[in-house]
């Protein structure tokens, strides 16, 4: 199984499924931004400069163990499906500091894209399972089908659309595949189309199903 990970999608796989991004951090910036603006009305080291400061080591751990309770989920999910996980070869740190706008390296940091791969890894290795560490140099611009680039690919472009031979498939799918041919897997049922999807709920994995046209109907990819 490819996985491609991504801001607004955590995870997008080769099979069609994806996860939205829950967002933890984003989602208690709010809270968390007041809380230490309390914290820095109070007076250093005093009785209730002390509860303001537990107030927010409490809340960035609620971030924390919400994103991880995720990840574990996650990796048990498809560890129940899946024998071989093909996951990206991320530089994190480096994506984090060429973040362009710090809005993005925000959501960046918040998709723990490195702490998500070790619970994955962490997972599947204890049930002896495969895991992969797949170059992820030019995933989401390269053709599944011919291998080719598309060079004029940007971050806006959510749909890829191959200038050799007019491949057309949701961007972040087709970086699934792509890692998962890297791997040296060829999926048993290739989507051909992929329409847009509306947006799904938080720490939910559905199939795709509407508006995808498989090449071959097939079980869930296994091992050999």
């Amino acid at each position: 199984m490819g996985v491609d990970l991504g801001i607004t999608r955590l995870v997008t796989l080769s099979d069609g499924c994806f996860l939205e991004n829950p967002k933890p951090l984003e989602r208690s910036l709010e809270r968390i931004r007041t809380i230490q603006r309390t914290l820095s009305r109070k007076r250093f080291l005093s009785k209730n400069w002390f509860k303001a400061k537990t107030r927010l080591a409490k809340q960035h751990e609620h971030v924390r163990d919400l994103r991880r309770d995720l990840f574990f989920k996650l990796g048990v999910l498809l560890a129940q499906e899946y024998d071989l996980l093909a996951l990206e070869d991320l530089d994190t740190e480096g994506l984090i500091q060429k973040g362009v706008t710090r809005t993005r390296r925000m959501r960046l940091y918040d998709s723990s894209f490195s702490e998500l791969r070790r619970c994955l890894e962490w997972v599947f290795l204890k049930r002896g399972k495969t895991v992969l560490a797949v170059s992820a140099y030019n995933t989401s611009r390269e053709c599944f089908l011919c291998g080719g680039i598309n060079q004029g690919l940007t971050l806006q472009d959510r749909v890829f659309r191959c200038p050799f031979c007019g491949f057309t498939i949701d961007r972040d799918l087709n970086a699934s595949l792509v890692l998962l041919k890297r791997s040296g897997w060829v999926p048993p049922a290739v989507p051909v189309e992929l329409h847009p999807i509306p947006p799904l709920p938080s720490l939910g994995l559905k199939k795709r199903r509407q508006g995808v046209a498989m090449i071959q109907e097939a079980p869930a990819f296994r091992r050999g």
